[in-house]
């Protein structure tokens, strides 16, 4: 009975995401992941979540954007996808989630498996899933410029500041903090690497067509604390011949 009760639930989960999604391509997975007709106990399209942060004593976020108004483009690997209303990334986690719940709640949160995924497409942001040392093979990136030559993604982090402490008491004066971190990741002839961003680093990099790199970030005065500028200096890169 309670097997039955399972399936049932499971079923009515993925037929909520067709109710509330659109295609966006066509095929098998993208139909079994979204709420297609067999889905069964052993499916790996991702699991439900409750919220804690309102139990939670420490300050901030996990998740990139700060609420649940974006749609998501999820790609399969076949390319067939849906697009998926209230979508956030959790970055502890490295994953998507959805949020399922009636409005203004957050009790009802469903987490994609990444295996199926090849690329998610959040408000303006584009993910593809990569190999990262240390880190594995179903990885999500943010793509910052994907070129012939050079692409450069961005990682997201999250780490625990803790609070400060009274000397004297030895009592937390104020609540440990969330902080969001972010790196960057170099992918050259299908070899990806973690770098450090400044002028001198990608000057080496661009060493072939240094000169006009040189005249073009002084043309445009660009900042290496930019992610919009930084994309601009990557692309202009890949488009010299």
């Amino acid at each position: 009975m309670k097997r039955l009760l399972f399936l049932v639930g499971l079923f009515a989960t993925f037929s909520a995401f067709s109710q509330n999604s659109e295609i966006i391509g066509s095929g098998t997975s993208a139909s079994n992941m979204y709420g297609g007709v067999q889905v069964s106990a052993g499916s790996n399209n991702g699991v439900w979540i409750k919220s804690t942060s309102s139990k939670s004593k420490v300050e901030g976020s996990y998740y990139l954007f700060d609420n649940w108004g974006n749609i998501a483009s999820f790609y399969l690997l076949g390319n067939e996808g849906y697009k998926i209303p209230k979508v956030n990334f959790n970055i502890r986690f490295n994953r998507f989630e959805a949020n399922m719940s009636n409005e203004g709640a957050n009790d009802s949160i469903f987490a994609f498996n990444s295996k199926s995924i090849k690329k998610v497409v959040l408000g303006s942001k584009e993910f593809v899933k990569k190999q990262v040392e240390g880190k594995g093979s179903n990885y999500f990136l943010e793509t910052i410029q994907d070129g012939d030559k050079l692409s450069l993604f961005k990682s997201y982090n999250a780490i625990i500041s803790p609070g400060t402490i009274n000397p004297m008491t030895q009592q937390k004066m104020n609540a440990d903090k969330i902080e969001i971190k972010s790196s960057y990741y170099l992918e050259k002839n299908g070899s990806l690497e973690e770098v450090k961003l400044k002028k001198s680093t990608v000057l080496k990099l661009m060493s072939d067509k240094k000169d006009e790199i040189k005249g073009f970030l002084n043309d445009n005065n660009l900042s290496f604390k930019k992610d919009a500028d930084i994309k601009k200096i990557f692309s202009y890169y890949n488009s010299i011949i």
